[in-house]
């Protein structure tokens, strides 16, 4: 673990689900390969303002070279940080086996209940995360380059709800 940096906002295109993590294109580009190595990865954007932008950095998210283009906006114009954790993480050593790679699965996933009180999210029961969920995530900086989605608790759900078929071709 290294440094914890958490972050209130509301989120846009959660995958959190392993069933429904990144799994990057298939096309033998370096980047397919990096998703292949990582068994894909769990993502979801968090949406910022500029203080809360700035809040990150000071607290030490890397705003420099490749991290740097995680801080992205959308075509709405709205300001976002891409979040991800990988399914699995090559560089890891596995303490219990001494081989290389260690499956480190999606984010911890909770929700909050009362003033301070957090209990953990229920799939089934709590059902998708919408766009404009509003949450609190933990992010793990390592050595002011590496930044990983560690936890999120949800405080303000917002239903999925998949846009309808279109039908009007039948």
């Amino acid at each position: 673990m290294g440094k914890t940096v958490v972050v209130e906002c509301e989120i846009e295109w959660a995958k959190l689900r392993e069933e429904d993590r990144d799994m990057g294109p298939n096309d033998g580009s370096d980047m397919a390969l990096n998703m292949q190595a990582k068994q894909g990865v769990y993502v979801v954007n968090l949406m910022l303002d500029e203080d809360t932008k700035d809040k990150m950095i000071s607290d030490g998210v890397p705003n420099k070279g490749l991290q740097a283009q995680l801080f992205k906006t959308n075509k709405e114009g709205r300001m976002f940080y891409k979040a991800t954790r990988p399914h699995f993480n090559p560089k890891f050593k596995n303490r219990q086996t001494g081989e290389q790679g260690v499956v480190v699965g999606p984010p911890a996933m909770f929700k909050k209940v009362g003033k301070d009180d957090h209990v953990a999210w229920d799939w089934e029961k709590d059902g998708i995360l919408g766009n404009g969920t509003k949450v609190i995530a933990k992010l793990d900086v390592w050595d002011g380059k590496i930044t990983q989605l560690e936890k999120i608790s949800v405080v303000d759900h917002v239903v999925f709800e998949p846009e309808a078929e279109d039908r009007s071709a039948f």
